[in-house]
């Protein structure tokens, strides 16, 4: 009858575990922001954030950012400016664990960004092409599809693509 719940707390406890050991100290996953961007060539760029509390999407804690510092195609710079923003709502919970949708580009621009912000949150990437994770000390991990941990990560990488895509195309038209 718990089947789900059940799935769940295996795939957060399998990224728990494999984080530790890759370096990427996390405590638990209760809460996991992701970040993406979307645009095209640079126009009606947008980002979006997704939030999933204990390995279940939380669509409450969702939001969306029109890109405003840029009208050009700089995914970095994007994903810094959208990170930064995010990091200035002390009214909303921090993560334990912030990942981006990307590969070293947007793990650079995040750090940057957490940086400037002081903070020191957990944070991965996700590479699309290999679906390979990478570490903030730019490390990749790399998991068999089968993996419980990277099937959790791919689906809250996949939500954050979804809701920025979304923005992007209401904007368009």
């Amino acid at each position: 009858p718990n089947l789900t719940d059940d799935l769940r707390e295996k795939e957060m406890n399998d990224l728990i575990n494999i984080l530790n050991e890759k370096g990427v100290l996390v405590r638990n996953l209760e809460r996991i922001e992701c970040f993406d961007i979307s645009n095209t060539s640079g126009t009606n760029a947008t980002g979006s954030m997704v939030v999933f509390i204990n390995g279940k999407k939380d669509s409450k804690w969702y939001r969306r950012f029109k890109i405003k510092t840029l009208s050009s195609p700089n995914d970095f710079a994007m994903i810094e400016e959208v990170l930064l923003r995010r990091m200035k709502h002390n009214e909303w919970p921090m993560p334990d664990l912030i990942i981006v949708d990307g590969g070293k580009g947007q793990i650079s621009s995040t750090l940057k960004a957490l940086k400037q912000m002081h903070s020191n949150i957990p944070l991965i990437g996700l590479a699309k092409k290999e679906e390979t994770i990478i570490t903030s000390d730019f490390k990749e991990i790399v998991l068999s599809i089968n993996s419980g941990a990277l099937k959790l990560v791919m689906r809250i990488r996949d939500e954050a693509h979804r809701f920025a895509i979304t923005y992007h195309r209401k904007l368009r038209s």
